[in-house]
């Protein structure tokens, strides 16, 4: 056999083999595994954030031929940066949790009752209604299909529960679903955010702290502050108000939907760019990308 070629024969071997070994090496995976997952992984802690996010209100508002409160605008919404995502949970008459903002599934789908007055099987056979009135091809989610989605994503639900929901139904779908990580649940009163708390002691709470006596009561609560979110409202506060959550170790939730969002709209979005140096950590919007691509620029 011709020397050269067996010397040709044997390097290619051995190199093989390093690509092979250096490929299959568990610590080589897991330095790059880590590295991505580092970069993508949401923190609810003040100290250890390393970046602002958006909440996409009620999953995402007034985007052509994407409905709200639907899971292909959460993917659509997600593949362009958003990892958080607000989402109406509302009960069915058979007791079923879907996602649906109104009483009535009249505004964003083509059903016209009330939820609770129509049965799971019924309203699968309704579409979703984009902001503009244009019917689309998406149906109405249970919450148990969206939470479903968002495993192994980088991303977190804030899990707005409407009247008449149980919620030991909200925190059992979640529990089965393996998504207690991967939740914040909304609530609007401290004597709610206890209950939540003691039903589910693990999970992540927003808690109203749109003033001094709000923050007060809140670090009076017996809740643990490492279980908060604090949304401050939809009225721009002191930045003193800011600073007291942080020093807690909290995180800051505005709410810029409404008013705000529409003057970012027509002034341009500076808005956006003075409530992050006053400290806003989240922001919950209606115009997700355009927050998207104004945050984190400093």
């Amino acid at each position: 056999m011709n020397i050269k070629y067996i010397k040709r024969l044997l390097f290619g071997l051995t190199l093989l083999n390093f690509t092979l070994f250096y490929s299959c090496n568990p610590q080589n995976n897991q330095t790059k595994d880590a590295s991505i997952n580092s970069s993508d992984e949401i923190t609810f802690k003040y100290s250890t954030k390393n970046k602002n996010y958006v909440s996409a209100h009620r999953g995402g508002s007034g985007i052509k031929n994407y409905p709200e409160n639907c899971i292909e605008t959460f993917d659509y919404l997600h593949q362009k940066g958003i990892q958080i995502f607000e989402i109406d949970v509302a009960v069915t008459k058979d007791q079923n949790l879907i996602l649906m903002h109104d009483n009535s599934l009249q505004r964003t789908s083509t059903g016209r009752q009330d939820v609770n007055q129509i049965n799971l099987n019924q309203i699968k056979e309704y579409f979703l209604v984009d902001d503009f009135g244009q019917q689309t091809s998406y149906k109405i989610p249970t919450f148990a299909e969206a939470l479903n989605w968002g495993k192994d994503k980088p991303i977190y639900f804030m899990v707005d529960i409407k009247k008449g929901v149980d919620y030991a139904a909200i925190v059992s779908t979640i529990n089965q679903a393996n998504m207690q990580n991967k939740v914040v649940l909304v609530t609007y009163s401290v004597g709610q955010a206890k209950k939540l708390n003691r039903i589910a002691p693990n999970m992540l709470l927003s808690v109203s702290m749109r003033n001094e006596r709000e923050f007060n009561e809140m670090m009076n609560s017996g809740i643990p502050t490492d279980k908060m979110v604090a949304f401050t409202g939809t009225r721009r506060n002191d930045k003193s108000l800011f600073d007291k959550i942080h020093q807690k170790d909290i995180l800051v939730i505005f709410g810029t939907l409404g008013n705000l969002d529409k003057s970012a709209a027509a002034k341009g979005n500076q808005l956006y760019k003075d409530l992050e140096k006053d400290g806003v950590d989240i922001f919950a919007t209606d115009r997700a990308l355009d927050v998207q691509q104004t945050i984190n620029k400093n």
